[in-house]
């Protein structure tokens, strides 16, 4: 089943029908995470091609703050061909319950830190990278499945081949019961897109 790693705590879903002996087993989270440092402008370099939420989505950026409560300001940004530009504001809170680089994302209410994270770092060096993932059994109806949501982001529009090599290669040690290479897709960036960390009207939930 789908769990967080236990690690001492220091501080952009799609629905896989898959049989409980599928689903990603325990993965580790960030260490001694430090959420100052990750705060900033993030640009989405490879996605989960069944994200539900940016499906055909490009140009998707994130932009995240601290707030004096110690909480993250989430402003999720990107471009829809059939809606155009967008955004969605949100928050997050480190859970107590799946520790270090594991926060509770909530963009319609306030996130409860007594949940298990939905925003997990498996792993940052804060100036360059940060791979972000999400994995929950569920069951619909009498049906197990498997709920994920990956991404690498980047503070620059695009990695070069070897950077994202590496990065790759640590996916693949730290979830390797991730299909990487059957999921995942690149972001478009770069080129014509427009990168505005405010929000306008939501269309990214």
């Amino acid at each position: 089943e789908c769990s967080v790693s236990p690690l001492p705590s220091v501080l952009l879903l799609p629905l896989r029908l898959l049989s409980a002996l599928e689903s990603a087993a325990d993965f580790p989270t960030k260490a001694e995470f430090d959420a100052s440092a990750y705060t900033g402008f993030w640009y989405e370099i490879v996605k989960d091609r069944f994200n539900l939420y940016e499906l055909r989505n490009s140009c998707t950026t994130a932009y995240y703050t601290l707030n004096d409560d110690g909480s993250v300001g989430v402003i999720n940004h990107g471009y829809n061909p059939k809606k155009g530009y967008g955004g969605i504001t949100g928050k997050a809170v480190p859970s107590n319950v799946s520790g270090s680089g594991s926060l509770v994302v909530e963009f319609f209410g306030e996130p409860d830190p007594n949940k298990p994270g939905n925003y997990n770092i498996v792993d940052t060096d804060y100036e360059t990278f940060t791979i972000v993932y999400n994995c929950e059994d569920r069951n619909a109806k009498g049906v197990n499945y498997v709920y994920e949501t990956f991404g690498i982001l980047a503070r620059e529009p695009e990695l070069s081949d070897e950077q994202l090599e590496s990065i790759q290669a640590i996916v693949k040690e730290k979830v390797p019961d991730y299909k990487y290479n059957l999921v995942t897709v690149k972001t478009k960036q770069g080129g014509d897109c427009e990168y505005e960390p405010t929000p306008v009207p939501t269309f990214l939930q």
